[in-house]
C-alpha cells in the first residue's frame, strides 16, 4: 500500500474535494464512522461504558466531534473536552461542534486548570480516551495547556484510540513534537502516514488502522506518491512461481565473497541465506588458509579458496579468482566479515570495474568502498548496499544521530547521487531506488538486532536476485523476508535469546507461509472466473 506525507494528504483530499465534487463534510463523516467501527471491534463498548474524546480546532477536531456523536447516539456515555474556544472552531468542524451542542454531548471548553480539573474527574470513570486534537500537519512544538492535557492521559491507565495520528506526531518523520500522546490504537485515513511507521512516532501509534473513506481509488498515483509499505498479502504476491520442471540452474547462481580469520561466521549465514531463500547454487569464496573449516561447516554450499598468503585475510593476489568465481554467477554478495585489510579495497576496486552482474554490498565491503565512494556509480551493473547507520555515516560523512533522524532523506539523496539501491537498515528499514520510490518495512523486531542478522539479509537478497528478482525488488522482498523470519524466530524462542541462526532457520518457513497464501490466493481467482 501507499505511504503518504502531509503534504501529499492534503492534495489527495483537496483533489476529492475540488475535481470529484465530494464534499469535506462527506470524508469527515466517513472517517468518523470508520473510527466508532475500529472502537467497537476491538473494544465493544457497552452502554455502561464512558468514553472521553479530546478535540482541537481543525478538521482533526472534527473528526473526534463526530465520532462522539456517533457513539453518544450509540448509547455510550460521551465526555468531550474541546482544547479553545468555541469562535475558533470553523468549516466543517464548526458544523459537528454545532451538532453535538445541538444533541446535548456532555462538552467542556478547556481553558484554564478549573477546566483541567473536570478533564482529570471525568477521566477516572472513563473506559476510553479518543484523541483528536492535532492532526498529521503539526509542525510547531506542543506546548501550555496542550502539553499539559496530553500528559495527563498518558499518566492514566486508559487504552487512546487516536484520530489519524496521535497528537504530538509529526506525521511526515515521525518525531515527537515535544510531547505526544501514547496511543493503544490508530486510526488513519486512506494511507498510512510516514509518520506511522518512523520510530519514535511507531511506537505512539500503537496499532495501526488504515480505513478507507471514500476517496477516488487512483488518488495516490494522481499525485505522484512514491513510497509505499508491505502487508504479508501484498509481499506474497511479489513472489515468482518455482516452476515444477526447473533445475538448480533455473533458480540462479550466487557467488559470496567474504569471511576472514575470526569471522567465518558471517560467511556461513550469509552463503546459507541465500540458499534458504531459494538460489540454486551458492559458491563461497572465502581465504584459503580457512576453506577446510568452510568446507566441513557447510555441506550445501561448494567452496572457492582465494588466495590469502596465509593469512586470513583476502590479498590482492586473489583478484583472478575472485574474477574466475564470479564468471558464471548471476550475482555476487561482498563484504560480510572480510576484515580491514587494504586488500580488500583493492580487489573491490577492480571488481567494480570488471564485471557486470548484479551486487549486494555489505559490511566490510561498505567500510572499505567508502574511501572512494564514486567507484558505486563506476560499476556497470545493479549494486545493492545494506549499510546500518554506521555504516551509512561513513559513506555519507554524517553522524550516526543525523542518519536515525533523517533516514529516508539520507538514503533517498545517496540513492539518487550514487545511482544505487539503498537499503538503510533500523528500527524501521527503509530501501530507496534511484528513481525516487521508497519503501518502509514494518517487519521484524528488537531481537533481530543480533550479530550476524545483517549477514543473512545480505544472502537472502543475493538468493532472490539470482531468482531474478529486480534488485530494488530483491532489497524489498528482503528486508520483508528477513524481518517476518525475525517475527517468526521471535515466537519460537523469545526475543531476547534469538541469534541470528533462528533468524535463519525461520526463512524457509516464512516463505512457505507466503507461498501458501499466493496459492490461497490464486485458487480464489481461479473460483471467479
Amino acid at each position: 500500500m501507499f505511504v503518504v506525507t502531509p503534504f501529499e494528504m492534503r492534495r489527495i483530499d483537496q483533489r476529492a474535494i475540488e475535481q470529484f465534487g465530494i464534499p469535506g463534510i462527506v470524508l469527515m463523516e466517513n472517517a468518523a464512522i470508520k473510527v466508532v467501527e475500529v472502537i467497537q471491534k476491538v473494544y465493544s463498548l457497552k452502554e455502561q461504558d464512558r468514553v472521553v474524546v479530546l478535540v482541537g480546532v481543525g478538521n482533526n477536531g472534527g473528526d473526534g466531534l463526530a465520532v462522539a456523536r456517533h457513539l453518544f447516539l450509540r448509547g455510550v456515555g460521551v465526555d468531550v473536552f474541546l482544547l479553545a474556544r468555541e469562535d475558533a472552531v470553523s468549516g466543517d468542524a464548526g458544523i459537528n461542534l454545532g451538532i453535538v451542542k445541538k444533541l446535548g454531548v456532555p462538552l467542556v471548553f478547556v481553558r484554564d486548570e478549573s477546566d483541567i480539573s473536570r478533564l482529570k474527574e471525568s477521566l477516572k470513570s472513563a473506559t476510553l480516551v479518543v484523541d483528536a486534537i492535532f492532526g498529521t500537519g503539526l509542525s510547531r512544538p506542543v506546548e501550555g495547556i496542550f502539553a499539559e492535557v496530553i500528559e495527563l492521559v498518558n499518566r492514566v491507565a486508559l487504552p487512546v484510540v487516536a484520530v489519524d495520528i496521535p497528537s504530538g506526531i509529526n506525521g511526515a518523520d515521525g518525531r515527537v513534537m515535544g510531547t505526544a500522546v501514547k496511543a493503544m490504537d490508530t486510526v488513519t485515513f486512506g494511507y498510512p502516514k510516514r509518520g506511522h511507521l518512523l520510530y519514535p512516532g511507531r511506537k505512539y501509534t500503537g496499532k495501526l488502522h488504515v480505513v478507507p473513506i471514500g476517496l477516488p481509488l487512483d488518488s495516490a498515483q494522481a499525485v505522484g506518491v512514491q513510497a509505499f509499505t508491505l502487508d504479508v498479502d501484498e509481499a506474497a504476491g511479489m513472489l515468482k512461481e518455482r516452476p515444477a520442471e526447473g533445475h538448480k540452474g533455473t533458480f540462479g547462481r550466487v557467488a559470496v565473497v567474504a569471511g576472514s580469520t575470526g569471522m567465518t561466521g558471517a560467511a556461513c549465514l550469509c552463503t546459507m541465506a541465500a540458499l534458504r531463500s531459494g538460489a540454486g547454487l551458492v559458491t563461497l569464496g572465502i581465504p584459503a588458509s580457512l576453506n577446510d573449516i568452510l568446507e566441513n561447516k557447510l555441506t550445501e554450499v561448494m567452496t572457492r579458496p582465494l588466495q590469502d598468503n596465509g593469512t586470513g585475510c583476502l590479498q590482492e593476489e586473489a583478484l583472478d579468482d575472485v574474477l574466475d568465481l564470479v564468471r558464471d554467477a548471476d550475482v555476487l554478495a561482498i563484504g560480510p566479515g572480510l576484515g580491514k585489510s587494504g586488500a580488500v579495497f583493492e580487489v573491490l576496486r577492480n571488481i567494480l570495474g570488471r564485471i557486470d552482474i548484479s551486487i549486494v554490498l555489505d559490511a566490510d565491503g561498505l567500510n572499505h568502498i567508502s574511501r572512494d565512494i564514486s567507484l558505486l556509480s563506476k560499476h556497470a551493473g545493479p549494486v545493492v548496499i545494506t549499510p546500518h547507520p554506521g555504516e551509512m555515516a561513513r559513506l555519507t560523512g554524517l553522524n550516526v544521530a543525523q542518519i536515525v533522524e533523517s533516514p529516508v532523506e539520507v538514503a533517498q539523496r545517496f540513492s539518487q547521487e550514487t545511482g544505487v539501491v539503498v537499503l538503510l537498515k533500523g528500527a524501521t528499514t527503509v530501501v530507496c531506488h534511484p528513481d525516487g520510490r521508497v519503501y518502509f518495512n514494518t517487519t521484524g523486531n528488537s531481537g533481530m538486532a543480533t550479530a550476524g542478522s545483517g549477514d543473512v539479509l545480505t544472502g537472502i537478497i543475493a538468493g532472490f536476485i539470482a531468482q531474478g528478482y529486480e534488485p530494488f525488488d530483491a532489497a524489498v522482498l528482503g528486508a520483508f523476508v528477513h524481518g517476518y523470519a525475525g517475527d517468526l524466530a521471535a515466537d519460537a524462542h523469545g526475543q531476547a535469546g534469538m541469534v541470528a541462526g533462528d533468524i535463519l532457520e525461520a526463512v524457509p518457513l516464512a516463505l512457505k507461509k507466503m507461498y501458501n497464501l499466493l496459492a490461497e490466493h490464486c485458487k480464489s481467482w481461479s473460483h471467479r472466473i
